[in-house]
């Protein structure tokens, strides 16, 4: 991105502003984002918002270690039992509303599986875990990702519109075919 990505304008705010204010408006009860110690701007900016902050001491290698780091810090402040679910998400989704999220919690109302979306035939973010799943992350291998607990569970998929597919943000070109920019062609 040639700059921090989460940090990017998006309206009147940044990206994670956006994806915060989905979060934090949603019926989740806790949110916690995990953010390196050095990384000052957002840390700022994620202190904007009722949100749990979380500053490993050493930096974490990829999405999989941020989101142990994370599920570690609920463990040790909530003791989650086996009747709760805790979302996994990257912080690039500037196209998240907090109506997808609630949307998920109420399909999951009985915590017996993944829950996820799916916008037309696309699979998206973010995953809703029972808790017993979550710590299955702890003993993935280092060449498997997140998505392989979400793939070897039980789901559930809730299904929204196709064209409310908004996917994480990796490139200059996500960025502006998310904000409607006019160079952004489909193939």
């Amino acid at each position: 991105m040639g700059r921090p990505k989460l940090l990017l304008p998006w309206g009147d705010w940044t990206v994670i502003d956006q994806v915060l204010n989905a979060w934090t408006h949603s019926t989740v009860d806790h949110v916690v984002v995990v953010v390196r110690d050095d990384d000052e701007g957002l840390k700022s900016a994620c202190g904007r918002w009722p949100v749990h902050l979380v500053k490993p001491l050493r930096p974490p290698r990829d999405m999989k270690d941020s989101v142990q780091i994370g599920l570690t810090f609920l463990e040790e402040h909530w003791q989650p039992s086996s009747e709760d679910q805790c979302f996994v998400a990257p912080a690039d989704l500037p196209g998240l509303t907090s109506d997808v999220i609630d949307q998920l919690i109420e399909a999951a109302a009985d915590a017996s599986a993944v829950t996820i979306p799916q916008f037309g035939d696309r699979q998206g973010h973010p995953a809703l875990l029972p808790w017993s799943v979550t710590q299955q992350i702890a003993n993935l291998p280092d060449d498997q990702g997140i998505d392989r607990v979400v793939n070897q569970n039980p789901q559930r998929v809730v299904s929204f519109p196709a064209a409310g597919y908004f996917g994480d943000m990796d490139t200059p070109k996500d960025y502006r075919r998310m904000r409607g920019e006019q160079d952004w062609h489909p193939n």
